[in-house]
């Protein structure tokens, strides 16, 4: 039994003692004492007045059945003191179910990051061992399994990229620099920027000027030039090989809109309000082959939101998606 109690207190990391109370004119009761231990964790301030509310509660509840007529004489601000637990009372459970949702979104979070970072490692691992077990012998051989664990390295790279953005956008360090643009020099930064990867996918990306090409928006141009090339990556990668992508430039309210147009798989009705949701796959399958980190849409939507603007998509299966974003024209 020693040996039990030693072992059961050697988990205990804090103790939290309460006592309930009865005050009888200046003399004070003790009625009971609420003793809780919490294992390899440590009270969370909120906990703590949860738990002394709890007590305060049973301490009224003993008074009234105790002696209702000298309940009646409790000055006023203790009166009220029921009134007061029950607001209390609510406020603590809206504090928990947002720690309960906070928790979980963070075990899916790192869940989501694990998971994401297991299938690039145990690439590299599989080809680095096969290399040590002989196959660096063969230059041809060697060369295609290095290109390969490159590629893997590549992918968490990105990855980690992507996750110092959501940090940095989250926290409010993600600077962004707003200045007149030549929307034409964006664009054209853009398609260049993209080239080899169009190339790969033997797509065609046609932009579609709606308004005249010197046209001034307000944005960082680093910042909107990732917009859309993540827009553009997307659109190329669900969709068949060889398909075209439409970039429309349209204004319409002194806002020029910019739409991403491609003939694609399309999105389920489902699927369409978690499009923007970080690590949230339409189809997993084709986003692990093609690589990715499973952030690009919801840096998007950071990107977009922080210029002041909003970003929508409409889609369709079988038949396409269209993501449109917004930026402030300047007026001359």
């Amino acid at each position: 039994m020693k040996v039990l109690r030693n072992y059961l207190t050697s988990l205990i990391s804090s103790i939290l003692v309460v006592l309930v109370c009865v005050f009888y004119s200046d003399v004070l009761s003790t009625a009971g004492v609420l003793v809780i231990a919490c294992i390899s964790t440590v009270f969370l301030f909120s906990f703590e007045a949860l738990v002394r509310r709890y007590a305060l509660e049973k301490t009224v509840a003993i008074m009234k059945e105790h002696d209702p007529a000298l309940f009646k004489e409790i000055p006023e601000s203790i009166e009220g003191m029921e009134e007061e637990i029950v607001l209390w009372s609510k406020k603590q459970s809206e504090f928990l179910e947002d720690y309960k949702s906070r928790e979980q979104f963070r075990r899916e979070y790192v869940g989501n990051i694990s998971h994401e970072l297991k299938t690039p490692i145990f690439s590299i691992q599989g080809y680095v061992h096969t290399l040590l077990d002989g196959a660096i012998d063969d230059p041809k051989v060697a060369k295609r399994f290095l290109k390969r664990a490159a590629k893997s390295v590549d992918r968490m790279t990105e990855l980690v990229k992507d996750l110092e953005a959501i940090s940095k956008i989250e926290s409010g360090l993600y600077e962004i620099q707003l200045r007149p643009v030549v929307l034409r020099n964006l664009i054209d930064d853009s398609m260049e920027a993209l080239e080899s990867f169009i190339a790969k996918h033997k797509a065609e990306v046609e932009v579609v000027w709606e308004v005249k090409r010197d046209v001034q928006v307000v944005c960082d141009s680093a910042r909107m030039e990732q917009v859309l090339d993540n827009l553009i990556v997307n659109a190329i990668k669900y969709s068949p090989v060889g398909s075209s992508v439409i970039v429309v430039i349209r204004e319409k309210n002194n806002r020029v809109y910019i739409d991403v147009r491609d003939h694609g798989f399309g999105i389920p009705d489902g699927d369409l309000a978690r499009i923007f949701e970080r690590f949230y796959r339409v189809d997993r399958a084709r986003a692990r082959s093609e690589g990715g980190s499973g952030l690009g849409l919801s840096i998007v939507k950071h990107i977009v939101e922080a210029h002041g603007e909003e970003i929508t998509v409409s889609s369709k299966e079988r038949v396409g998606s269209v993501f449109t974003f917004s930026l402030a024209k300047v007026k001359r």
